[in-house]
């Protein structure tokens, strides 16, 4: 892998990819049972942690208890009562600076003042 010959030709290319191709990509027995050992080995030295079962909860608990419980709901319920009346009905002080990052406001109407039904035109 860290070999860096660029003299090789489009034949020993390709008879270097074909022997790649044959050969035998299981690992040995040998190398196996080195490996495990090491693994046991390792594994000798750290303790295993379980969760008691009273530990476990729900997906919704610990959501909910992510959330802040029932202070963190009412907080952001109020948050969100709070955006939806701002969004649905701004008040004068904030269009002033809506105009200064957004420009002038443009109101479409959707019908002309005439035509209440939209059937002419």
């Amino acid at each position: 892998m860290t070999d860096k010959r660029t003299d090789l030709t489009d034949l020993e290319l390709n008879d270097l990819f074909a022997s790649a191709r044959t050969a035998d990509p299981d690992p040995t027995d040998d190398f196996m049972a080195r490996l495990f050992a090491d693994i046991d080995d390792v594994a000798d030295g750290f303790e295993q942690v379980t969760l008691p079962t009273e530990d476990r909860r729900s997906l919704l608990a610990s959501l909910w208890a992510a959330l802040g419980g029932w202070a963190g709901a009412s907080g952001l319920a109020a948050a969100a009562a709070a955006g939806l009346w701002i969004g649905i009905s701004p008040p004068s002080s904030l269009s002033s600076v809506t105009d200064v990052i957004w420009a002038d406001s443009v109101d479409v109407s959707l019908f002309a003042s005439e035509d209440i039904l939209g059937l002419e035109g």
